[in-house]
């Protein structure tokens, strides 16, 4: 962080802050307790405490799905994202700093279909694709992993596949579950690059698909593409987010 207050990863390029939460309450015009799809959640499971954040999966309520999202806030289209958060070690644990096609979430009327919206307003159908970038994306059974995903279209639907970078996933000395972090990820035109404490760790192409607004979301999952809870497993799993910011150019 540069001593104007703009991340090392933007310093000199002309970006603004446009966003910020630091979460010393929580803010329901901002945020909504749950991905449109998914049920409300269970009690005390999202609440802000000294100005953290904190999206609590627990066993005794089934270790439940625990997001917030500006879906019905606010989108961005391109900008540096960056978010100080912390999480829980342990088999199954999810958590994950993500942005996701606007589009696609409030094409409710006309699913199956991906269209009208696209059609109606000259744009490429494309642009209206589950698109999707994950800032950054945790596994509590690899506490010394970054992983950072772009979706060509994540939920394979409109009968188009589903298609991602490779080089999605960073192992790191420091195991990041042990204290707070800084995870970030500039998105442009062309391409997304991740940071970890303002360090670069890799870059990869966008998708044409990608070319739309998203909005934000942070989580606390279960499962993912490692373990899923067992008997190891904490009964609370917890993301705790000490404040996220979008800046734009």
């Amino acid at each position: 962080m540069t001593a104007s207050g703009v991340p090392g990863p933007i310093a000199g390029q002309g970006y603004q802050l446009a966003f910020k939460d630091d979460f010393n309450t929580f803010r329901k015009h901002i945020w909504t307790r749950k991905i449109w799809y998914d049920d409300r959640p269970p009690a005390h499971a999202i609440y802000a405490q000294g100005g953290v954040l904190h999206l609590v999966s627990r066993r005794g309520q089934g270790f439940r799905y625990i997001t917030v999202t500006t879906l019905k806030s606010r989108s961005f289209q391109r900008g540096y994202f960056e978010a100080r958060m912390r999480w829980t070690k342990g088999d199954g644990a999810w958590p994950g700093f993500w942005l996701y096609s606007k589009r696609h979430a409030k094409n409710s009327s006309a699913w199956p279909d991906v269209n009208p919206y696209c059609a109606n307003n000259g744009l490429p159908v494309a642009e209206c694709y589950s698109a999707e970038i994950d800032v950054f994306e945790g596994q509590g059974s690899e506490p010394r992993t970054f992983y950072g995903t772009i979706h060509r279209n994540s939920c394979g639907c409109y009968g188009v596949s589903d298609d991602q970078n490779g080089n999605n996933y960073h192992p790191q000395r420091k195991n990041l579950t042990t204290d707070f972090h800084r995870y970030g990820a500039l998105w442009t035109g062309s391409q997304v690059t991740w940071y970890l404490d303002g360090k670069k760790l890799m870059s990869a192409p966008t998708y044409s698909s990608t070319n739309q607004p998203m909005f934000l979301l942070l989580q606390m999952w279960t499962g993912g593409w490692t373990k899923d809870p067992d008997s190891s497993t904490p009964d609370s799993l917890d993301t705790r987010v000490d404040w996220v910011k979008v800046w734009h150019q």
